[in-house]
């Protein structure tokens, strides 16, 4: 087992909290606006459609596979950079370019332009998860880290209420009235990406409230190159892809849920996305936040109790989770049961990224730490991202051949993507103690 030393400065200080409480909102706030960007595209999936003339296939296209090429492209150099650069200044580029890469979409008139200002924001949004990540590691107290990850997950649930919430508003309004409660831009869909990046806007005025922290290793000093990542990961690839596929199975389940469960609901259970939306807006808000937080609260308490592989076992929970509430409503249940389903749903939504977050950092020394994050991130957008909108949109098409099958094309693909989670769970369980990174202060 590699033991990585970590020596702290004979000057450096335990970080008061509420220096490191402030930073991590802040970023917190900054993963908040990248995911209301995602998610307000999976509540205007009509208006849309309808105004550009898309099939599910070509939408799919957009929420996911857009996004992922230039963060899969690029996340890797910016998370080599932030190893070794100012990370607040790497989640700041980001922030700025997909903030204005979402207003970009806002004017977008067909599906060309849409997608090419969504591949945009994928370059922006590729820089925040690494350097944050690796920002939050060093300014949280050491026993306080896997709840400082939840804070920041927090970010997930809300950016989702945001979307749901206040494109559900967008879409109550009369048809007649929005020319004048929507100028300049006219249209409720486009009234969303507005809403979304200037909400993005408003993460970068906070970034700059937020200082560089210091970084907790001396051996951070001395260049890691990519190369040293790759070294290290392949003598442990065995937790590493353990770890790494559980928390991808996990994140494909997520983008299949939020990309397609309201319009399940539309087409299922005759619905509208302005009732559905700000029921999954509030859920995502109240029970997200609290599942985030109680994630990271619950994972800390297991490891002070001696489970160090606690955010493995909560992710095997989650992973039935998942499947249970995406079976619910193709059981032939109510309306009501089947919307609460998917507010449930909803609420867990957030959890895979504090439990990748946190099991990624603890087995990762603090100079590869980023990199590390970028790989993660780059397969989460290569294979989670992509095929989680578009694996359910083509066993609608392809498969059922019916819209309104969308229900069981998404528990297929959702029962899929838990199982490989939990197998994979169980196939590096055992290393993963060992294969942590043992701090020496």
């Amino acid at each position: 087992m590699d033991t990585v030393e970590i020596v702290s400065p004979a000057s450096s200080r335990a970080p008061r909290a509420l220096t490191w409480i402030w930073a991590v909102v802040v970023l917190a706030i900054c993963h908040a606006s990248a995911v209301a960007t995602f998610q307000i595209l999976n509540v205007l999936v009509g208006p849309i459609k309808a105004a550009l003339a898309l099939s599910d296939t070509q939408y799919s296209l957009t929420q996911g596979f857009a996004v992922a090429v230039f963060a899969a492209a690029l996340g890797i150099p910016a998370a080599r950079v932030a190893d070794r650069g100012h990370r607040r200044f790497i989640v700041l580029v980001g922030a700025v370019i997909w903030s204005v890469a979402t207003l970009a979409c806002a004017f977008a008139h067909g599906f060309l332009e849409l997608f090419a200002a969504r591949m945009a924001v994928g370059l922006g949004e590729a820089f925040l998860y690494p350097a944050a990540l690796s920002m939050i590691a060093d300014v949280a107290p050491r026993e306080r880290l896997s709840t400082a990850i939840g804070l920041f997950g927090c970010g997930g649930p809300i950016g989702t209420g945001i979307a749901m919430i206040g494109g559900g508003w967008l879409l109550q309004i009369p048809p007649g009235a929005r020319g004048d409660a929507l100028w300049p831009v006219g249209e409720s869909w486009r009234a969303g990406f507005v809403m979304c990046g200037s909400l993005s806007a408003l993460a970068v005025c906070l970034l700059l409230s937020v200082a560089e922290p210091e970084r907790r290793a001396a051996a951070a000093r001395s260049a890691k190159n990519f190369r040293a990542t790759v070294c290290y990961v392949s003598r442990h690839w065995q937790v590493f892809a353990g770890v790494s596929g559980a928390m991808l199975a996990l994140s494909y389940c997520v983008f299949a849920i939020s990309s397609w469960s309201l319009t399940m609901l539309v087409r299922t259970q005759g619905l509208t996305y302005s009732e559905v939306a700000p029921i999954a807006g509030f859920a995502a808000v109240i029970g997200g936040v609290a599942g985030a937080a109680i994630t990271g609260t619950v994972t800390d308490r297991l490891e002070r109790k001696g489970y160090r592989d606690a955010s493995l076992r909560v992710a095997v929970v989650v992973a039935a989770l998942m499947i249970v509430l995406t079976m619910i409503p193709v059981l032939g249940v109510s309306s009501g049961w089947a919307v609460l389903s998917v507010a449930g749903a909803y609420c867990i939504l957030g959890v895979p990224t504090v439990l990748g977050g946190t099991a990624l950092q603890q087995i990762s020394p603090p100079v590869i730490r980023a990199q590390v994050m970028a790989v993660q991130v780059l397969l989460v957008n290569l294979l989670a991202l992509s095929l989680g909108p578009l694996t359910v949109a083509l066993l609608t098409e392809k498969v059922f051949r019916r819209p309104e099958a969308i229900g069981y094309a998404l528990v297929c693909s959702v029962c899929c993507g838990a199982v490989a989670a939990v197998v994979a769970v169980l196939a590096c369980r055992h290393r993963f103690p060992a294969s942590r990174v043992s701090p020496v202060v």
